[in-house]
């Protein structure tokens, strides 16, 4: 079986990780080796978005792509998981029209077990465990949210609910490369989006003791209103005027 050092030795050194793979799969050993990439095999796509061909060639182009990144990333071997793990559940979500269209709606979140079952067999390292978990469930957000041009408040959001942003990007901007055709016009977007959060993080924010300082309502669930004005910093309010709506807030509730 193999093991945590072999796999991660092929994601992090290998020039085109896809050669190793597609060795695997013509000596017939990802039955016994990588069981949840060999269901990738077969399973097709919507052809307007995928000229490729099937779940494999897109996965196996998607971390080839991933590999010529992985030196900039924050975390190189979560992010080269999560481009080999990113697309799994679309084995179980994939479902074919009477007209030959494709969907694979969901796939993002069904293929949370199934990347879980597969890590397990190699990590016992939760926190790795959890960014790929974290990356394969939001990877389809930043280019969808750059197709329509999202309100920054919704980027800031998608941002903060990410275990590594800038890997998220990376992965995005991986994905809509290992395809035909390729999507290669949302990082210039996800890059500047990603700019202004980071000057957004930087700024002054309310914490627990300013809205002690500020009197705020004895009765108040403090971290309900910490949470709200968290909301308010992502929505790009100043501190000042966090604090003026986080106490009104708390004027609100009760423990």
């Amino acid at each position: 079986m193999m093991k945590m050092n072999e796999l991660e030795a092929v994601l992090l050194n290998a020039g085109k990780p896809s050669v190793f793979f597609e060795r695997l799969r013509e000596d017939g050993e990802l039955d016994a080796e990588l069981p949840e990439l060999k269901a990738l095999i077969g399973v097709p796509q919507n052809k307007k978005y995928h000229v490729e061909g099937d779940v494999w060639t897109h996965t196996m182009m998607v971390t080839d792509e991933a590999a010529e990144r992985r030196d900039i990333v924050k975390n190189p071997l979560g992010f080269m998981l999560s481009s080999l793990c990113h697309d799994m559940g679309k084995a179980v979500s994939t479902t074919v029209d009477e007209d030959g269209t494709v969907h694979a709606y969901e796939h993002e979140k069904l293929g949370i077990p199934i990347v879980r079952t597969f890590l397990g067999r190699f990590t016992n390292d939760e926190k790795l465990t959890g960014y790929v978990l974290n990356m394969t469930e939001l990877h389809m957000e930043p280019n969808k949210m750059a197709a329509v041009g999202s309100k920054l408040k919704k980027t800031n959001r998608l941002f903060d609910s990410s275990a590594e942003p800038f890997d998220l990007i990376q992965l995005a901007v991986c994905d809509g490369l290992g395809k035909l055709p390729k999507c290669d016009d949302t990082e210039g977007f996800l890059m500047e989006r990603f700019r202004i959060f980071e000057e957004m993080m930087k700024q002054p924010y309310v914490t627990a003791q300013d809205l002690v300082n500020a009197g705020a309502e004895p009765s108040a669930d403090i971290n309900e209103v910490l949470a709200y004005a968290h909301k308010l910093r992502l929505a790009g309010l100043g501190k000042d005027e966090q604090l003026r709506q986080s106490l009104a807030y708390a004027r609100t509730i009760k423990r």
